[in-house]
């Protein structure tokens, strides 16, 4: 395979989200126009770790209604969707999840202040549907316990942060639910 030094690279983990969001991006625009082989290389990145994580705060609630309620599907069938075709900024930020960042189920509790949290998952793949929106197969845990937390960032369904800002922001109540 002419891509076998580019597939090591991408499976070594060592390479960061955005130098795999690059080869991505080259490696769809090489399939296009027809080399056939660059798809290796995005099936690769679909199952990649990069390098640096993120935790994806998701909300679950459509419209802001419990009665929308996605978690439990999400749950059931293994997978995180979001498709609001209307919030490009989500979209696109939901398209940045990768392989090994973990997902964190979240509700705004107190409006601009704290948020519950009910679940999280590591992303084990990705796939694409009809449309090319990244659908995550995920690893959900059994954690079944909700707690609240101070609300991190913006009021969004889709909301990303790095691991660092995480650690920073996060009271130690907030690591002792993940880890049970």
């Amino acid at each position: 395979m002419k891509y076998q030094k580019m597939l090591d690279r991408i499976n070594s983990g060592k390479e960061s989200r955005s130098n795999l969001r690059k080869i991505l991006n080259n490696a769809e625009t090489m399939f296009k126009n027809g080399d056939d082989e660059a798809k290796a290389i995005i099936e690769a990145i679909n199952i990649a770790t990069p390098s640096d994580t993120y935790i994806l705060f998701m909300g679950f609630c459509p419209d802001a209604n419990i009665e929308n309620r996605l978690d439990i599907e999400w749950r059931e069938k293994g997978i995180c969707t979001f498709d609001w075709e209307e919030s490009e900024g989500q979209m696109a930020a939901f398209q940045e999840i990768r392989v090994g960042d973990l997902v964190v189920l979240k509700k705004i509790q107190v409006f601009g202040k704290t948020m519950e949290v009910s679940g999280h998952g590591r992303v084990k793949s990705i796939s694409q549907d009809e449309k090319g929106h990244n659908h995550l197969i995920m690893n959900w845990s059994d954690q079944q316990k909700t707690i609240e937390v101070p609300l991190m960032g913006c009021f969004s369904t889709v909301n990303i942060k790095s691991m660092e800002k995480v650690e920073e922001q996060m009271p130690e109540e907030f690591f002792e639910w993940l880890n049970n």
